[in-house]
């Protein structure tokens, strides 16, 4: 069994901000979390009069956001983009494989199985924050480490081979004392979650190593220091999701009026761009590039 929710082979969308990854989106995305199926992408794209002409506004804001609702120089344009569905025999086809998953879904979701397979990836667990933004409030920033994200490529979830990406929390103290890598096999228990489209494992108890590495593992102190010497990158090249020292991070964006949250690929060697990216992808020490399937996994604020 697969991921339904994450497959991106059914839908295209022209979207400009899709255009990094060839204009796919996944199901997820596009039936459920944007509901832009079947009339297509609309969006708003807001404008200061003033900034256009180069001018300074005069509240002191230097990009356009909710804060300028009721300007006099605020202006908005909407756009819709189209959207782009398989040929009808596959879209039939994916229906019913949905429908098959859904069904599993509702007899595996919320509850606890017994869990099976080899590790794949590692990562530190961060979320970046951001506060301020306004001229009497500079915008500041945090980066936090919350615990690790374990992956898993392969795994049976009780009687199931789910043959898709899987991915476990695990707190900072979890991983201190038992030290999970790439390649550990083994047992657990864990409560099945779907979050934002991803099948994530959480509350693992009754753990049993079947096969355990030896070797560098990921510890609270290096962790800190990837926190510290990393950088967020601004565009997310497509090299730097299949990069073993790339790591998805939750952003938690409270500069405007409203929350937002989004994601941004955080690189663990601190590279400027993938453009100047000087990694040695051969030194496979950490993961695997499966990790930065993962999403945009929500955590409360």
């Amino acid at each position: 069994m697969i991921n339904q929710y994450k497959r991106q082979d059914i839908f295209r969308c022209t979207h400009d901000a899709h255009s990094k990854l060839g204009h796919h989106v996944s199901v997820y995305h596009t039936m459920f979390r944007k509901g832009c199926f079947p009339d297509g992408c609309t969006y708003f794209r807001w404008k200061c009069n003033e900034l256009e002409r180069k001018k300074k506004c005069y509240r002191g804001f230097s990009h356009v956001g909710k804060k300028c609702f009721g300007c006099k120089f605020f202006d908005e344009e909407k756009f819709t983009r189209s959207l782009v569905k398989t040929d009808p025999d596959h879209y039939q086809n994916f229906l019913d494989d949905l429908y098959e998953f859904e069904e599993w879904l509702r007899d595996y979701e919320n509850k606890e199985h017994w869990c099976m397979g080899a590790i794949s990836s590692v990562k530190p667990h961060l979320k970046r924050s951001l506060y301020g933004g306004s001229p009497d409030n500079p915008k500041q920033e945090h980066t936090h480490l919350l615990g690790y994200l374990i992956g898993f490529a392969d795994l049976y979830i009780h009687q199931t081979h789910f043959e898709d990406y899987t991915y476990a929390i695990i707190g900072r103290e979890f991983q201190n004392r038992l030290k999970f890598q790439k390649g550990d096999r083994l047992e657990f228990r864990a409560t099945v979650t779907m979050n934002e489209g991803r099948l994530v494992l959480q509350k693992l108890t009754q753990i049993r190593f079947t096969e355990k590495q030896e070797g560098d593992h990921w510890t609270d102190s290096r962790s800190l220091v990837a926190r510290s010497t990393g950088n967020t990158l601004s565009h997310q090249a497509e090299k730097c999701y299949a990069c073993d020292q790339g790591v998805l991070v939750d952003v938690l964006d409270r500069t405007s009026t409203e929350e937002n949250i989004y994601h941004r690929i955080f690189c663990l060697q601190g590279m400027p761009s993938a453009a100047a990216c000087t990694y040695n992808t051969s030194k496979d020490i950490y993961g695997h590039s499966c990790s930065n399937r993962y999403y945009h996994i929500k955590t409360k604020p």
